[in-house]
């Protein structure tokens, strides 16, 4: 397992969906009890190390992959990050699971995921990347055969993100491990978006990810 370098002057992207969205959660404050999030409270942790730590969070709720893709430029690449965090996926596995609820799928995933690789190499050769799979915590009966299309949509993610040389944290298995100790839905009660102590639980994984130089 690789680690992110983190340096004093490195300029670090958060990218992802709802669970990356400062304004969305604390938009939901009461309801999903995560104003907290894991991108905030690492912020908070570079700086400490490192005042000149420069830290962008561009998480916008509902993203899947290609909306990450369409924005990339202005949210990423002009930014020229030395480390990008991102977390992105799980909308793309709803989507798939509940299609009825959705226009019809013209956009798939794997191709806006290679893309972004593709952009990376060529645009920010130098950037280093930990990619945050996504998951979904166990706090809602009513929701946990969602898990056989997420772990579906994991694995191939988790390809694309190998063979493009990412650093990955699988959080399925943090969170799995966290729910032996800890009531699930203290960690997301609708079990998709963290509470603070499920932003926490993220966060700390990250940062054993993280190499301070």
């Amino acid at each position: 397992m690789g680690k992110i370098v983190l340096n004093k002057n490195s300029r670090v992207v958060f990218l992802g969906d709802s669970i990356t969205d400062v304004k969305f959660n604390s938009r939901m404050a009461r309801k999903i009890k995560g104003r907290r999030v894991y991108a905030l409270q690492l912020k908070k942790r570079f700086k400490e190390y490192s005042k000149n730590v420069r830290v962008d969070i561009r998480g916008i709720a509902s993203n899947r992959t290609y909306h990450v893709y369409d924005r990339f430029t202005a949210d990423c690449v002009s930014l020229k990050p030395d480390v990008i965090i991102m977390l992105i996926g799980v909308n793309d596995a709803w989507e798939n699971y509940v299609p009825e609820q959705y226009p019809p799928l013209l956009r798939p995933m794997e191709p806006h995921f290679k893309e972004i690789f593709r952009r990376i190499k060529a645009e920010l050769p130098d950037t280093q990347v930990l990619y945050l799979m996504p998951f979904m915590i166990d706090a809602v009966e009513e929701k946990l055969p969602f898990h056989k299309t997420l772990d579906d949509f994991r694995q191939r993610l988790r390809a694309i993100a190998e063979e493009n040389g990412a650093v990955i944290l699988d959080l399925q298995q943090v969170f799995y491990e966290k729910q032996k100790k800890t009531e699930p839905k203290l960690l997301a009660i609708d079990g998709i978006h963290p509470t603070n102590l499920g932003h926490k639980v993220i966060a700390d994984a990250v940062e054993k990810m993280i190499d301070y130089r």
